[in-house]
């Protein structure tokens, strides 16, 4: 477990930097504004085009899928049931859906289940998070985002529509997905790739620079049932559901653990862009990454 104490370090280099830092906004906007318009769009330029399908690889993928509709229909539920903000219950749908399965699912992976599980847990994140984060993500930023006057109203399907194919990272995946970009995207792989590795960094010390600690009254319940949908009810459910179709080799190893992630940092970032529950959403990242010390090792524990 000792790859995620660089994760920690970023978040915690962020949490020190805010003693030095006199105006905290404008460092959040512009680290957010290059994580949107330059790290993102770099990562799915670098990635997308160069994947390739199989029947097999497909479960992992259709797990994540599955879950990611779970999730969000037991948010809703909850959410009415308890009478949620409306913008906490935006933070719960981002937060639990999409795991951080690649920074942190890769890396763990491979070094703890070995280079044949991973090429499950790639695909996992891939086709599964990855286009969760770039469809239903931008679908769900766009519907919970507050106008600039802090107000809400709730958007058409045009005000969507606009929201979506305006974003830089729906662009980016667009030009990956139809335009014969290939080999243009070999010539600069390197330089994509670079500014690719930037996001976790950037995106940890920003949360680090948000994050406080100390909860709010209205924060301590839903954050709760953020960590506990996310981090335990999905490895669980994940779990059972290859426990009754008999399946004990690489593939559940590598979909039960990737389930088991934190949530992904990228869909929280993009939120808290665009004034969904900044402070909730910081709060929640950060307590997410500690909580995995926790969450991770029981997790390895019972697949192995």
């Amino acid at each position: 477990m000792t790859i995620l104490l660089p994760i920690v370090g970023y978040f915690i280099l962020g949490i020190l930097a805010r003693r030095w830092i006199s105006d905290v906004g404008i460092w959040v906007k512009w680290i957010n504004y290059f994580i949107i318009y330059v790290f993102f769009p770099a990562i799915i330029l670098n990635k997308v085009p160069s994947l390739l399908v199989t029947p097999l690889v497909l479960i992992p993928a259709a797990v994540a899928w599955a879950w990611a509709g779970l999730a969000i229909l037991l948010v809703l539920v909850l959410a009415r049931f308890l009478q949620l903000p409306r913008e906490t219950t935006g933070a719960l749908l981002i937060l639990t859906s999409m795991g951080n399965t690649s920074f942190l699912g890769f890396a763990l992976t491979q070094s703890i289940f070995g280079d044949a599980t991973l090429g499950y847990a790639i695909f996992y994140d891939q086709f599964g998070s990855f286009f969760i984060l770039s469809t239903v993500g931008l679908i769900l930023v766009a519907r919970y985002a507050p106008q600039k006057d802090g107000t809400f109203q709730a958007p058409t399907t045009m005000d969507m529509v606009r929201r979506i194919v305006s974003f830089p990272p729906f662009v980016a995946l667009c030009l990956s997905l139809l335009l014969p970009i290939d080999q243009l995207v070999v010539s600069i792989a390197p330089t994509l790739t670079w500014l690719g590795a930037l996001l976790v960094p950037f995106a940890l010390f920003v949360i680090g620079l948000q994050f406080q600690p100390r909860l709010l009254p209205h924060h301590r319940q839903p954050l709760a049932l953020a960590i506990m949908i996310k981090m335990v009810l999905a490895p669980i459910v994940v779990l059972a559901l290859f426990e009754v179709l008999s399946v004990q080799n690489e593939i559940r190893s590598a979909t039960v653990f990737e389930a088991a992630m934190p949530s992904m940092i990228t869909p929280g970032l993009l939120a808290i862009s665009a004034g969904i529950a900044p402070r909730f959403i910081a709060t929640t990242l950060g307590y997410g990454a500690i909580f995995a010390f926790i969450s991770l090792p029981i997790v390895v524990w019972i697949l192995l």
